[in-house]
């Protein structure tokens, strides 16, 4: 008989500013954590669960109709409202600034952490 997992809601958690990098990479270096990202959420969305990925806020933050000169902050405050609402699990990374401020919300509510694909059962 097979084992019946809880479908899961998981939040990706990872970098997203570029760091240590010239401004002309800056772009580039963005980029290249939303795909690092969707990544991940395609291999969880192959699992058979949710993923919701922060990282996509890049798009509505460079797109040409954005006049918001919103502070960090802000975008912290926004996507912690996804995880603290809709989220029951976190995916980190690696490290940044705004991940690890979200897997200790993650460890305050209670949800499982993984930091591997392989820790994820599928849902079935």
């Amino acid at each position: 008989m097979t084992e019946r997992h809880t479908q899961l809601r998981i939040y990706v958690a990872g970098p997203y500013t570029p760091s240590n990098c010239d401004l002309h990479d800056a772009a580039r270096v963005a980029q290249k954590n939303v795909n690092i990202a969707i990544t991940i959420a395609n291999a969880i969305f192959k699992k058979g669960h949710y993923a919701f990925i922060p990282h996509l806020s890049h798009y509505t933050h460079i797109h040409e109709s954005n006049q918001c000169k919103a502070p960090k902050e802000f975008w912290y405050e926004y996507d912690n409202t996804f995880l603290e609402k809709w989220a029951n699990a976190l995916f980190y990374i690696a490290p940044s600034n705004g991940a690890d401020m979200e897997r200790e919300l993650a460890k305050k509510l209670g949800y499982p952490i993984f930091y591997r694909l392989e820790e994820i059962k599928e849902y079935i």
